[in-house]
């Protein structure tokens, strides 16, 4: 099948799925989100793929979401409630029945930062950079409510409590990758690890897989992020201030100014106490 924001690359026993909209950062938009769950359908019902690597084309791995559309829609909690219901990306790649490697380089930020915690492995190059920004915005994403169950607890109030940035190797300490390795060995190292798993027997993988991924909702790993859909869309639909004047700017100005504007805030922070 052909598809325009994404490209499926087929090596028996491994398919590549590159995220392709270099343009935008290979940031989520519907189209994008909606071509990689078909992707993955189709992958899941192929038995010459045994392994799929997920990785970003041009400068960075995904910058998450699109938030370039207008800001004066969906103002209401009912609406944005209906939005996170609707939306099943997470779910799509956390029961993808085959595992999923993450190929991460340079930017990895809110949307995509989940989505690479939900693959079976991350495999991260030196220069990736991980976080969580939402929350500067006075937003949020129901799947950060996965990071409890797979961070340590400091560790992800710190990274969804102020947007702030960690780098790989502090990803690394923290868990949130199984390995780092210089740019130019990343799409080999990954390679390695896919290829390792392709020599097990698959459905003693996707088996173990199911096992493991039943452990973590017994434990009420989707309980938790349907919970915070509502507690998101509270958020998104309550128009704080700093999100009023985030979208005011963004629908004047364009989102670079936007996003330069509320940056500024938290530059003045880490200027100030730098010494």
């Amino acid at each position: 099948m052909a598809y325009e924001t994404i490209e499926v690359i087929e090596e028996p026993p491994l398919a590549t799925l590159r995220l392709n909209r270099p343009q935008r950062l290979n940031s989520f938009s519907p189209q994008l989100v909606a071509e990689v769950c078909q992707a993955l359908d189709e992958l899941a019902q192929n038995d010459g793929f045994r392994v799929v690597v997920l990785c970003g084309a041009g400068r960075c791995f995904s910058s998450g979401y699109d938030i370039s559309g207008g800001g004066k829609s969906g103002n209401r909690v009912i609406d944005w409630k209906r939005r996170m219901d609707e939306n099943q990306f997470a779910q799509r790649v956390w029961s993808f029945r085959k595992p999923i490697i993450a190929q991460v380089h340079s930017y990895c930020l809110a949307g995509a930062c989940e989505i690479a915690l939900l693959c079976d492995m991350t495999i991260a190059a030196e220069d990736a950079i991980f976080g969580e920004p939402d929350i500067r915005f006075a937003t949020g994403s129901p799947p950060a409510a996965a990071f409890p169950f797979a961070l340590p607890m400091k560790a992800t109030r710190q990274i969804v409590y102020n947007g702030a940035f960690i780098d790989a190797k502090r990803a690394y300490e923290i868990g949130m990758v199984n390995e780092v390795v210089p740019r130019d060995q990343l799409e080999r190292r990954t390679r390695y690890h896919a290829l390792l798993i392709s020599k097990v027997a698959p459905l003693a993988v996707q088996l173990a897989k199911e096992a493991i991924n039943r452990t973590y909702e017994i434990r009420g790993l989707w309980p938790s992020v349907l919970n915070n859909n509502n507690l998101v869309a509270i958020l998104d639909g309550s128009e704080t201030e700093e999100q009023t004047m985030f979208n005011k700017i963004r629908d004047e100005q364009g989102l670079k100014a936007a996003l330069a504007w509320r940056e500024a805030q938290f530059r003045e922070v880490e200027e100030q106490t730098r010494n």
